[in-house]
C-alpha cells in the first residue's frame, strides 16, 4: 500500500489543503521527506493519515476549527487492486466513503494492512522521538535473543509464543474435538433448553386472538362496573349526609322555640358578650391582689424597723477573704503534716538501708556518696564492654584451637591422596590445556549434529520426492526442473494485478452500461410524459415558432395586403398561444429542459462506457494470450488454456520442490561438516593427552580418549582442591592467632581503664580496686540514694512551710475576733474563724436588707396597686 496524495479537507488547522507525493518512478527510491518549522502541521498530517486508515477517534483533538460533523479527510491509496480514492468523515458507522460519498467496507483497508490495528501501526511505522526512545528503553530492559528483543521494541510482541499458547488454551476451552465439555457445548445445551422453553410458552395465533378478544371484552366490562360503582357510592354518601343532619335539625328547632319570646328585646352592642366574662375575672383577681399587697406592705415595714446594721463588722469585710485563704491552708496542713512526717521517716529508713547495702552505715554525709555523671558514665561503659572483651578473648582462643585442628586434617587428607603442597608450573599448564580440550570436546555437538543431519537429509529426500509427484503431468528429475524457463514471481504478480484490474474495469463499465441504459429508458419515458402536457413546448420548438412569426411579419411588411396580414395574424396568434402556454407551465418547461439535457448526457456516457468496456475486453484477451504463451514455454506438458491461478499454483509447487532440493543439499553439507568436525576433535584430544604424558593407545576410540582425559583431570582437580584447602587453613590459622593477640591487648587496656576510673572517686579509697560485680551493685544502690535524699530534703521543707501557715491563720483569726468583740473560745481555732465570718456576713445581709426595704415599699404603694404581677416581680428582684 502506498500513499499517493493526502487531502486535509477539514482537519485540525487545515482547510482544503492537499499534499501530493507524485507517481512511483520505477528503478528509483520512493522516499518522501516532509519538513517544516515547529507548529507547521507535520504531526497533524501524520495523525490525519492514521485517521484516514483507521477512522477519526471518538474524542479527537483536531476539532478546534472544524466541528466533528464537518471533519473530512481524503486521499489516494495505491492498493493491490489499483489506485483508489477514499474519504473519511466523523461518523460512528460507515465513515469510509468513496469519491461519490457512498459508504464502502472497512475490509478494503484492513485487508491491505494485514489486520493490524491503529496502535500496532503507530508503533511500527509512525515513529517519532518519543516512540524511538521508548523502543530503545524496551531493548535495554528486555531479555532474550536478538530477534525477540528487536521485535519487542518495534511491535510489543515479545511474548508472542506465550500469547499463542494462551489463545490455543482459550480456543480449546471454547471447543475441543470429541470433548463433552466446553463453552460451545454448554451454549448448545442452553440453546436446547431455551428452545424447549420457547415451545412450552408458545401460543397459537388463533388462541392469541381469542385471548386478546377476551381481554378487551373484560376491560370494557371492568370500566362499566367501575363507573356504576362510582355513581352508587356518590348516592350512598349523599343519603348518609342527610341521615347525619336529622338529629341536629331537632336541636335547632328546640333552640328556635326557646328564643322566640325574646324576639322583641333590643340587641346588645357588638363585643359585649365576649368582654363580660374577662371583666368579671379581672375584677375578682385585682381585689384579691390589692388586699394581699396591703398586708405585705405592713409586714415589710415592721421588718425594716427591726433591722440593725453592725458597722464595725462591715469595716473588717475586706479581711475575710484573706482569712478564708489562710483557713484553707490551715486545713490542708492539718491533713498533710502527719502524712509528710511519716514519709520523712520512711525516707530516713530508706537512706539507712541503702548505706547498709553499700557497706557505709556510719557515713555522716550521704550526699558525698552520690557519684557524678562522668564517673558513672565511665564505669557503666567499662561494665558494658567487659562482657564483649571476655567473649572475644574466649572465642578467639576457641577458634585458634579449631583452626589448628582443621590445618592438621587438611594436611593429612593431602598426604593420603598422594600429593604434596608443592606442584610444577609446567604440569599445571599441561593439565589446564588438557582440561580446556576435554571441555571443548564435550561442548562440541558434532555427534548430535551428525544425527540431526542424517535425519534431516532423509526427511528432505522424502519431501522432495513428494513435491516432484505433485508437479504432474510434468515428469522429470530435479535438475530438469531447475532448468525450466519459468516466469518470475514479479511477472506472475503483474499478470494477476493486470487481470484483476482489467476484470474490475470490465465489470465496472458493464455496470455503467446497464445503469446508463436504464437511465435513458427512464428519461425517455419522462420526456414523453412531459411532451404530452398541453402547452408545454421545448425551447427549440418555441424558437421555431418565433422564427415563423418573424418571417410572416417580414412578408406582411413587404406586401401589405390582406393575404400577408392573415398569414401574419395566424403566426402571431400561434406564437402568443405557445408563449402563454409556456408561461403557465414554467415548472414543466424547466423540467422538460432538464430531462432533455440529462438524456443527452446519459447517451454520451453510455456510448463512452461501451467503448471502455470493449477496450478492457481487448486488453483481457491480450493478457490471456500472453499467459498461454508463457505456459507453453515453461512446460509443454501443461495445457496452454490453463487459467492463471492454476498456473500460479503449479509454479508455487515448483518453488516448493526447489526449496526441498535446497534442504537436501543443506542437510548433506551439514552431515559432511559434522563428520569432519568429529575427526578433528579426536585428533585434538589425542594430542592433548600425549602432551600431558597420558596417551596409552593412539588408535583408541574417541569416547575412550575422553574418559582417560576426564579421569586425569578429575584427579588433578581433587589434588588442587586439597592443596588449596591446606593454604586456606594456614591463612585461617594466622588470622586466628592475630585475633587472640588483639583480644589479649583489649583485656589489658580494659583493666588499666577500670583501675583509673575507680581511683577517681571514693570507690578507690584505701588503695583497693573493687571488683566489677561489686561496682555494679554499688552503682545500682547509689542510683536509688540520690532520689531518696532529694525526697527527704523536700519533705523537711514542706513540713516547715505548712507549720508556718497554721501559725499565720491562728494569729489572723484571733485579731479579727478581738476587733468585732467576739471572745475567743477555748475550743478549735476553726470555730473562732467560722464565728467571725458568720458575723461579718450577717452585717452585710442586714445592710442589704436595710438598703432595699424603702424601694420595695415604694413599689407596693397605692399608686402601683393596679399591677400586682409587676410588684411581685420587683419584690423578688
Amino acid at each position: 500500500m502506498r500513499l499517493k496524495c493526502l487531502d486535509l479537507t477539514r482537519y485540525g488547522k487545515f482547510t482544503d489543503h492537499r499534499i501530493e507525493f507524485g507517481e512511483r518512478v520505477a528503478g528509483q527510491p520512493d522516499l518522501h521527506i516532509v519538513y517544516g518549522p515547529n507548529e507547521a502541521g507535520k504531526s497533524t498530517a501524520l495523525a490525519g493519515f492514521l485517521d484516514l486508515l483507521f477512522g477519526i477517534e471518538t474524542r479527537s483533538r483536531f476539532n478546534f476549527i472544524h466541528p466533528y460533523p464537518t471533519m473530512r479527510i481524503g486521499g489516494t491509496l495505491e492498493l493491490a487492486a489499483g489506485p483508489q480514492e477514499l474519504v473519511r468523515i466523523k461518523r460512528p458507522q460507515n465513515s469510509l466513503l468513496d469519491v461519490r460519498d457512498q459508504p464502502i467496507a472497512e475490509g478494503v483497508l484492513l485487508g491491505e494492512l494485514g489486520g493490524i490495528d491503529r496502535e500496532s501501526y503507530r508503533t511500527m511505522f509512525s515513529l517519532d522521538d518519543a516512540t524511538l526512545e521508548a523502543g530503545g528503553e524496551s531493548i535495554l530492559s528486555s531479555k532474550g535473543d536478538l530477534g525477540q528483543l528487536l521485535f519487542s521494541a518495534s511491535a510489543g510482541l515479545a511474548d508472542l509464543s506465550k500469547g499463542l499458547v494462551d489463545l490455543k488454551a482459550e480456543a480449546e476451552g471454547f471447543y475441543k474435538y470429541r470433548a463433552r465439555s466446553g463453552e460451545l457445548s454448554d451454549l448448545k445445551a442452553r440453546l436446547v433448553e431455551l428452545k424447549a422453553e420457547r415451545e412450552r410458552v408458545d401460543t397459537l395465533a388463533s388462541d392469541y386472538a381469542q385471548l386478546i378478544e377476551a381481554r378487551d371484552r373484560a376491560a370494557i366490562q371492568y370500566e362499566e362496573a367501575i363507573g356504576s360503582r362510582g355513581k352508587i357510592q356518590a348516592r350512598m354518601d349523599e343519603i348518609q349526609r342527610h341521615l347525619n343532619a336529622l338529629p341536629r335539625l331537632t336541636d335547632l328547632r328546640a333552640l328556635r322555640a326557646r328564643i322566640a319570646p325574646l324576639a322583641d328585646l333590643p340587641d346588645a352592642p357588638r363585643g359585649w358578650a365576649e368582654e363580660l366574662p374577662q371583666l368579671q375575672k379581672d375584677e375578682i383577681e385585682l381585689g384579691t391582689r390589692a388586699q394581699g399587697l396591703a398586708e405585705e406592705i405592713a409586714e415589710l415595714s415592721g421588718q425594716l424597723d427591726a433591722i440593725i446594721v453592725d458597722e464595725t463588722a462591715l469595716r473588717l469585710a475586706d479581711k475575710v477573704e484573706r482569712l478564708a485563704d489562710l483557713r484553707a491552708r490551715h486545713v490542708t496542713a492539718e491533713k498533710d503534716i502527719p502524712e509528710r512526717r511519716l514519709q520523712l521517716r520512711e525516707a530516713e529508713f530508706a537512706t539507712a538501708t541503702i548505706l547498709g547495702r553499700i557497706e557505709r552505715t556510719g557515713e555522716t554525709d550521704p550526699h558525698r556518696l552520690v557519684l557524678g555523671a562522668s564517673v558513672v558514665g565511665a564505669l557503666r561503659a567499662l561494665i558494658e564492654t567487659r562482657s564483649g572483651i571476655e567473649a572475644a578473648l574466649k572465642s578467639a582462643a576457641d577458634e585458634l584451637s579449631q583452626a589448628r585442628r582443621r590445618l592438621d586434617e587438611a594436611q593429612a587428607r593431602l598426604g593420603e591422596a598422594g600429593g604434596d603442597p608443592e606442584t610444577g608450573q609446567g604440569r599445571e599448564t599441561r593439565m589446564s590445556s588438557l582440561a580446556a580440550t576435554i571441555a571443548a570436546a564435550r561442548a562440541d555437538d558434532h555427534a548430535a549434529r551428525r544425527r540431526l543431519a542424517e535425519r534431516a537429509r532423509d526427511a528432505a529426500r522424502a519431501t522432495l520426492a513428494d513435491r516432484l509427484r505433485e508437479l504432474r503431468p510434468w515428469n522429470g528429475d530435479i535438475d530438469e526442473l531447475v532448468d525450466l524457463p519459468a516466469p518470475s514471481a514479479a511477472e506472475v504478480q503483474r499478470w494477476t494485478l493486470a487481470i484483476t484490474e482489467t476484470q474490475k474495469r470490465i465489470d465496472q463499465h458493464a455496470g455503467d452500461v446497464e445503469r446508463l441504459t436504464t437511465e435513458q429508458i427512464r428519461l425517455t419515458a419522462e420526456l414523453g410524459a412531459l411532451s404530452g402536457i398541453s402547452g408545454v413546448v421545448s425551447d427549440q420548438e418555441a424558437a421555431s415558432i418565433r422564427a415563423i412569426r418573424e418571417q410572416a411579419w417580414a412578408a406582411h411588411r413587404g406586401a401589405l395586403d390582406p393575404a400577408s396580414a392573415d398569414g401574419f395574424e395566424a403566426a402571431l396568434r400561434h406564437d402568443d398561444v405557445v408563449t402563454s402556454g409556456r408561461l403557465g407551465h414554467m415548472a414543466d418547461v424547466a423540467k422538460l429542459h432538464q430531462v432533455s439535457q440529462a438524456l443527452a448526457i446519459a447517451k454520451a456516457e453510455c456510448h463512452r462506457a461501451i467503448e471502455l468496456r470493449d477496450v478492457a475486453a481487448t486488453t483481457m484477451e491480450g493478457l490471456q494470450r500472453e499467459i498461454a504463451a508463457a505456459v507453453a514455454v515453461t512446460c509443454p506438458a501443461l495445457s496452454d488454456s490453463m487459467p492463471l491461478p492454476q498456473f500460479e499454483t503449479w509454479l508455487g509447487r515448483r518453488d516448493t520442490a526447489l526449496e526441498a532440493r535446497a534442504l537436501v543439499r543443506a542437510a548433506e553439507s551439514d552431515l559432511r561438516e559434522a563428520e569432519a568436525d568429529a575427526m578433528a576433535m579426536r585428533d585434538r584430544v589425542a594430542m592433548a593427552l600425549n602432551a600431558a604424558g597420558l596417551l596409552q593407545d593412539a588408535e583408541a576410540r574417541f569416547e575412550a580418549l575422553l574418559a582417560a582425559g576426564q579421569g586425569a583431570i578429575n584427579r588433578e582437580v581433587e589434588l588442587k582442591a586439597l592443596r588449596a584447602g591446606v593454604d586456606e587453613r594456614q591463612r585461617d590459622l594466622a588470622g586466628r592467632e592475630r585475633e587472640v593477640q588483639k583480644a589479649t591487648e583489649a583485656d589489658r587496656d580494659w583493666n588499666a581503664s577500670w583501675t583509673k576510673a575507680c581511683s577517681a572517686c571514693w570507690l578507690g579509697e584505701g588503695g583497693t580496686v573493687p571488683t566489677l560485680a561489686t561496682v555494679r551493685e554499688i552503682l545500682a544502690a547509689i542510683s536509688e540514694l540520690g532520689p531518696v535524699l532529694e525526697k527527704k530534703a523536700g519533705l523537711v521543707d514542706r513540713i516547715g512551710k505548712m507549720e508556718k501557715d497554721q501559725s499565720a491563720f491562728r494569729d489572723e483569726a484571733e485579731a479579727l475576733a478581738s476587733n468585732i468583740g467576739i471572745i475567743a473560745p477555748s475550743g478549735d481555732i476553726l470555730d473562732l474563724a467560722q464565728a467571725v465570718s458568720a458575723q461579718i456576713q450577717q452585717a452585710y445581709a442586714e445592710r442589704t436588707r436595710r438598703a432595699t426595704g424603702p424601694k420595695t415599699l415604694r413599689l407596693l404603694g397605692p399608686g402601683n396597686a393596679w399591677s400586682p404581677r409587676r410588684s411581685r416581680s420587683m419584690i423578688a428582684a
